[in-house]
């Protein structure tokens, strides 16, 4: 019996340790589910929702590096300028992108910030871009809807010296209609406070206006686009010819001056009249070449000439070769400038 009962106290004695130490067991929490970033697809490639948010945004840019040579452009040639020298540049680009859906429409935002390293200037930080839009609005600085709405004057890298086709930035209020027929119509308020001196002694309180007007169909584009500087009491027109026809593409820019015989913010050339001209063609997936003139009816004269190569995705090597003569008065019509540029760009 009493050994009976010794097992009996031992057994109960286990099971007693083995309910303690099942009590003290540590269980483990279920981990909280993980978010992962969502692909936006409304707004176009590159959007990702930020997290815990319904905006959607997009990072992009690019590094560039330039290097140019001869007496085209003797301002930026090293060192101390006069021509027959070198310049370097280079530039990171960083581009932000927001957008979110509201009952207006998309709600969207572009901020464009340049950091360039120029081995004559030293360092310098511009903002190209900071604008918001909402139904067709557009709030902030950009640049001025007398160049965006017409576009740049060709694919090449220097497209003007003293026939301008610009204003570039400004802090405006901008109205734009796209319809899906292909018209499209464009208004801008545009402060020209920092470019246009004062008259008189009075600040130039008063904004410049423009309009545009433009048909794009699938081959072919007009473009109409002018503007009013209230503070010289002048204008500006500029119409705008593009077509495509298979691999190649060509288009034509002339520009008035309401008052040829004084420039104004948005009429940066000689004369009454200036004109650009240029194209493009597709010589095959990788390779392209560009080619862009412009005069006026000061006698300037400029051309550029380049193959753009995309050795991989993303990344594409420019060789261009430039002229432009000097009508200044010191080196008479007679000069002519020859120059070139190199430029190497990693977009993402």
């Amino acid at each position: 019996m009493e050994f009976k009962g010794f097992l009996l106290c031992t057994g109960a004695a286990l099971a007693a340790v083995s309910g303690a130490h099942a009590a003290d067991a540590i269980v483990a929490a279920e981990p909280e589910p993980m978010e992962y970033v969502r692909v936006c697809d409304a707004f176009g490639e590159g959007y990702f929702y930020i997290p815990g948010t319904e905006t959607c945004l997009k990072l992009g840019g690019y590094v560039r590096f330039d290097v140019e040579g001869g007496d085209v452009n003797p301002q930026n040639t090293y060192p101390g300028g006069g021509g027959d020298s070198w310049f370097t540049r280079t530039r990171f680009t960083l581009r932000i992108s927001t957008a979110a859906d509201t009952e207006y429409g998309a709600l969207k935002t572009y901020s464009e910030a340049e950091i360039n390293r120029d081995d004559n200037t030293g360092s310098s930080i511009n903002m190209e871009n900071m604008y918001i839009e909402l139904a067709g609005f557009r709030l902030g600085f950009s640049d001025t809807l007398y160049t965006e709405f017409m576009g740049d004057a060709g694919a090449t890298i220097n497209d003007w010296y003293d026939v301008d086709y610009g204003d570039f930035g400004r802090n405006q209020i901008r109205y734009t209609y796209e319809s899906a027929t292909g018209l499209s119509l464009a208004v801008s308020v545009e402060d020209d406070s920092d470019n246009e001196p004062t008259v008189d002694g009075d600040d130039n309180y008063m904004p410049d206006v423009v309009g545009g007007i433009g048909y794009e169909a699938e081959v072919f584009q007009a473009r109409f686009v002018g503007a009013y500087v209230d503070e010289t009491e002048s204008g500006a027109l500029k119409l705008r010819l593009d077509g495509t026809f298979g691999p190649v593409s060509v288009f034509a820019m002339g520009g008035w001056n309401t008052d040829g015989d004084e420039r104004n913010v948005y009429t940066n050339w000689d004369g009454d009249w200036a004109l650009w001209v240029g194209g493009t063609y597709e010589l095959t997936d990788k390779a392209a070449i560009n080619i862009s003139a412009n005069f006026d009816e000061g006698g300037d004269a400029e051309g550029a000439l380049n193959i753009a190569y995309k050795v991989v995705p993303g990344f594409t090597i420019t060789p261009e070769l430039n002229y432009r003569n000097d009508m200044d008065e010191k080196d008479g019509p007679e000069a002519k400038n020859w120059g070139g540029v190199v430029r190497f760009q990693r977009n993402f």
